[in-house]
């Protein structure tokens, strides 16, 4: 019988932990300090994210050991840190696994639209664009409308669609500005007469800013509105773009639909 008094704090727990714990902050270190001007996007994302994602992995790994070692019988004290060690190692991996895997599966671009004929145009965000040296507004031709159809596994923007509607255009585009507030963004023009609105959205994290026009038209059964979502910088924007028009899309579709 293992006498209670002598049973040490395992070390695997201990640094187990300790791995975890510092990786995960050394991820949100590298959103923060990129968001702060303090270095580069690839600093933060090729450097800190790489080798903190390998500490969160090895950090649960060793949680893991100490979870064998700490199990009540064991010779050793610290289950609860090592159970603790392994969640947040685990946690903080499979947040940067998820990131990956959505750049390995999504259409490698970063500029989405309802209407790849005739996308809606930028107009008030060029210069706010330009001065901080974005990704091009112009949309980029023949190629984008196939590698946002095709460009990734099992056609994975297909529904990124036009919305019809019966109301009329002021009527939609009342609801649809209502609509862009809710969501939080930063409204940059809205001209009802014209059926435009401009907007920016900001990420939590590393405070990536992606642009918004939306198009609300006169259609031959009442209106049609249109939506393009265009990063400012990156090759690939993680799927975010299309996330944003689906999720806005729908909740105007079911605003609408209620009236």
């Amino acid at each position: 019988m293992i006498d209670v008094a002598e049973v040490r704090f395992s070390n695997f727990a201990r640094l187990g932990f300790m791995l975890s714990a510092v990786s995960s902050l050394l991820m949100i270190a590298a959103a923060l300090g990129y968001r702060w001007d303090l270095w580069s996007i690839r600093f933060a994302l090729l450097t800190l994210t790489k080798y903190a994602t390998y500490g969160a992995l090895g950090g649960a790994a060793l949680s893991m050991v100490g979870i064998g070692r700490t199990w009540p019988g064991g010779s050793s004290r610290g289950l609860v840190l090592s159970i603790m060690g392994v969640i947040v190692g685990l946690g903080a991996f499979q947040t940067i696994f998820e990131q990956w895997r959505m750049v390995r599966t999504s259409p490698f671009i970063h500029d989405i639209t309802t209407d790849t004929e005739s996308p809606p145009e930028f107009i008030t965000l060029v210069p706010v664009r330009e001065s901080v040296g974005a990704n091009p507004h112009i949309y980029a031709g023949d190629d984008l409308p196939l590698r946002q159809r095709f460009g990734g596994f099992n056609e994975p923007y297909k529904d990124i669609l036009p919305l019809m509607s019966k109301l009329l255009p002021g009527e939609v585009y009342d609801q649809a500005l209502n609509l862009a507030q809710d969501m939080g963004w930063e409204i940059v023009e809205a001209d009802r007469t014209l059926g435009r609105i401009e907007a920016s959205d900001t990420s939590f994290w590393y405070g990536f800013v992606d642009d918004i026009v939306i198009r609300i038209a006169a259609a031959p059964d009442g209106s049609r509105v249109d939506m393009r979502s265009l990063s400012r910088v990156g090759r690939s924007d993680v799927g975010v773009n299309a996330a944003r028009i689906r999720t806005y899309m729908t909740s105007l579709s079911s605003s609408l639909g209620s009236n």
